[in-house]
């Protein structure tokens, strides 16, 4: 999926999507600090992420989102970096002491469960919808806060003209060949035929 991409920092890995101005998932936050994150080449909803304490973690959102699917630890030094190969079954996963460690993939990990890629994309939409969704509740509920906070007839700063906002209101439906009565409105002045 090109347009979800993967960060670490703050002590948790956040998915993000390139049109979204806060992550769309995010793991819990960890007792130790996470230095690298990399994504499964074959499998959509599996990541990897290193952690300081020499733990190397599988996630694998497919399955279950809100633990890890395997933990492993790799070294007694802090992981620095993962790299996965292109087929997925092996990872080169480096530590502080400049040791690079070799680790092969068991299947559940490399191979792909029947419509996988299409059932994490429909996930992944969702929750930007969902984060969308939020967004716009956020934005309207500042708005209406304030607009409160304005003087009484001010909206956003300005003054409304209650006549020629009803003048063009009147214009505006007597184009149309409607009246207010069409839409529940009440425009006085406007013969309804």
């Amino acid at each position: 999926h090109v347009k979800f991409f993967l960060t670490v920092g703050d002590w948790c890995a956040k998915m993000w999507m390139e049109e979204l101005k806060g992550p769309m998932l995010q793991t819990p936050y960890y007792p130790s600090f996470i230095s690298d994150a990399s994504w499964s080449p074959t499998r959509a909803g599996v990541f990897f992420l290193c952690r300081q304490d020499g733990r190397l973690d599988a996630w694998d959102y497919f399955y279950r989102m809100n633990e890890v699917a395997l933990s492993q630890q790799v070294s007694d030094r802090a992981l620095t970096s993962v790299t996965v190969q292109a087929q997925g079954k092996l990872a080169a996963v480096g530590d502080a002491g400049g040791t690079i460690t070799l680790m092969h993939f068991c299947d559940g990990l490399v191979d792909p469960a029947p419509n996988e890629k299409n059932l994490i994309g429909v996930m992944f939409e969702r929750e930007t919808k969902r984060e969308k969704s939020l967004e716009q509740i956020k934005k309207q509920t500042a708005g209406a806060q304030e607009q409160k906070k304005q003087p009484d007839g001010a909206a956003g700063g300005m003054v409304i003209d209650e006549e020629k906002f009803h003048e063009r209101e009147k214009e505006f439906f007597s184009e149309l060949g409607m009246s207010g009565v069409d839409l529940g409105t009440n425009l006085s002045g406007l013969k309804v035929s």
